[in-house]
Protein backbone atom coordinates (compact mmCIF):
# COMPACT_ATOMS: atom_id res chain seq x y z
CA UNK A 1 0.00 0.00 0.00
CA UNK A 2 2.91 2.36 0.71
CA UNK A 3 4.22 1.80 -2.82
CA UNK A 4 0.85 2.62 -4.31
CA UNK A 5 0.55 5.76 -2.20
CA UNK A 6 4.03 6.86 -3.28
CA UNK A 7 3.23 6.26 -6.94
CA UNK A 8 -0.05 8.17 -6.74
CA UNK A 9 1.77 11.04 -5.03
CA UNK A 10 4.45 10.96 -7.73
CA UNK A 11 1.78 11.13 -10.42
CA UNK A 12 -0.03 14.07 -8.85
CA UNK A 13 3.20 15.94 -8.21
CA UNK A 14 4.52 15.48 -11.73
CA UNK A 15 1.26 16.75 -13.22
CA UNK A 16 1.15 19.77 -10.89
CA UNK A 17 4.79 20.65 -11.55
CA UNK A 18 4.25 20.53 -15.27
CA UNK A 19 1.10 22.62 -15.02
CA UNK A 20 2.84 25.31 -12.99
CA UNK A 21 6.01 25.34 -15.09
CA UNK A 22 4.24 26.04 -18.37
CA UNK A 23 3.22 29.69 -18.27
CA UNK A 24 2.70 29.82 -22.01
CA UNK A 25 0.14 27.33 -23.28
CA UNK A 26 1.16 26.04 -26.68
CA UNK A 27 0.51 22.79 -28.48
CA UNK A 28 4.19 21.81 -28.18
CA UNK A 29 4.19 22.40 -24.41
CA UNK A 30 1.01 20.43 -23.85
CA UNK A 31 2.18 17.50 -25.99
CA UNK A 32 5.64 17.40 -24.39
CA UNK A 33 4.19 17.64 -20.88
CA UNK A 34 1.65 14.91 -21.55
CA UNK A 35 4.34 12.62 -22.97
CA UNK A 36 6.62 13.23 -19.99
CA UNK A 37 3.78 12.67 -17.56
CA UNK A 38 2.66 9.41 -19.16
CA UNK A 39 6.20 7.99 -19.11
CA UNK A 40 6.87 9.32 -15.60
CA UNK A 41 3.82 7.49 -14.37
CA UNK A 42 4.17 4.21 -16.25
CA UNK A 43 7.89 3.63 -15.55
CA UNK A 44 7.60 3.42 -11.72
CA UNK A 45 4.78 0.91 -12.04
CA UNK A 46 6.95 -1.27 -14.27
CA UNK A 47 9.88 -0.89 -11.88
CA UNK A 48 7.68 -1.97 -8.97
CA UNK A 49 6.43 -5.10 -10.72
CA UNK A 50 2.87 -4.10 -11.52
CA UNK A 51 1.19 -6.08 -14.29
CA UNK A 52 0.38 -4.54 -17.64
CA UNK A 53 -3.35 -4.70 -16.92
CA UNK A 54 -2.90 -2.89 -13.59
CA UNK A 55 -0.85 -0.16 -15.24
CA UNK A 56 -3.35 0.26 -18.06
CA UNK A 57 -6.22 0.49 -15.58
CA UNK A 58 -4.43 3.17 -13.57
CA UNK A 59 -3.43 4.93 -16.78
CA UNK A 60 -7.10 5.47 -17.59
CA UNK A 61 -7.19 7.88 -14.67
CA UNK A 62 -4.29 9.88 -16.16
CA UNK A 63 -5.21 10.61 -19.76
CA UNK A 64 -8.20 11.82 -21.68
CA UNK A 65 -9.88 9.50 -24.16
CA UNK A 66 -8.14 11.07 -27.16
CA UNK A 67 -4.82 9.53 -26.00
CA UNK A 68 -6.23 6.58 -24.05
CA UNK A 69 -3.78 4.13 -25.66
CA UNK A 70 -0.69 6.09 -24.64
CA UNK A 71 -0.09 4.30 -21.28
CA UNK A 72 -0.25 0.96 -23.13
CA UNK A 73 2.12 2.20 -25.81
CA UNK A 74 4.51 3.57 -23.18
CA UNK A 75 4.41 0.25 -21.32
CA UNK A 76 5.14 -1.75 -24.48
CA UNK A 77 8.00 0.54 -25.54
CA UNK A 78 9.60 0.57 -22.10
CA UNK A 79 9.35 -3.22 -21.86
CA UNK A 80 11.00 -3.37 -25.32
CA UNK A 81 14.00 -1.64 -23.70
CA UNK A 82 13.42 1.79 -25.20
CA UNK A 83 14.83 4.57 -23.02
CA UNK A 84 12.54 7.02 -21.25
CA UNK A 85 13.74 9.75 -23.61
CA UNK A 86 12.93 7.66 -26.66
CA UNK A 87 9.44 6.84 -25.37
CA UNK A 88 8.78 10.49 -24.53
CA UNK A 89 9.82 11.50 -28.04
CA UNK A 90 7.60 8.82 -29.65
CA UNK A 91 4.56 9.84 -27.59
CA UNK A 92 5.28 13.53 -28.19
CA UNK A 93 5.32 12.94 -31.95
CA UNK A 94 2.05 11.00 -31.71
CA UNK A 95 0.41 13.77 -29.71
CA UNK A 96 1.64 16.47 -32.11
CA UNK A 97 -0.35 14.75 -34.88
CA UNK A 98 -3.57 15.58 -33.04
CA UNK A 99 -5.64 18.58 -34.05
CA UNK A 100 -4.56 21.74 -32.20
CA UNK A 101 -8.11 22.37 -30.92
CA UNK A 102 -8.10 18.93 -29.30
CA UNK A 103 -4.66 19.46 -27.77
CA UNK A 104 -5.53 22.90 -26.39
CA UNK A 105 -8.28 21.24 -24.34
CA UNK A 106 -5.35 19.41 -22.69
CA UNK A 107 -4.50 15.74 -22.90
CA UNK A 108 -4.32 14.85 -19.22
CA UNK A 109 -7.27 14.63 -16.88
CA UNK A 110 -7.20 17.22 -14.10
CA UNK A 111 -6.59 15.77 -10.69
CA UNK A 112 -8.85 16.68 -7.75
CA UNK A 113 -7.33 18.90 -5.08
CA UNK A 114 -6.51 17.09 -1.85
CA UNK A 115 -7.37 20.23 0.14
CA UNK A 116 -11.13 19.69 -0.13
Amino acid sequence: MKKLTFIVYLFISSFQLFSQAQAEVRKENICKGAAISVVANVKPFIDNGFSKSEIIEMGKELVKDVIKDSPTKAYDLLKAKKSKSEVIEILYNDFMKLDEKVVLKFLLKPQPDDDD
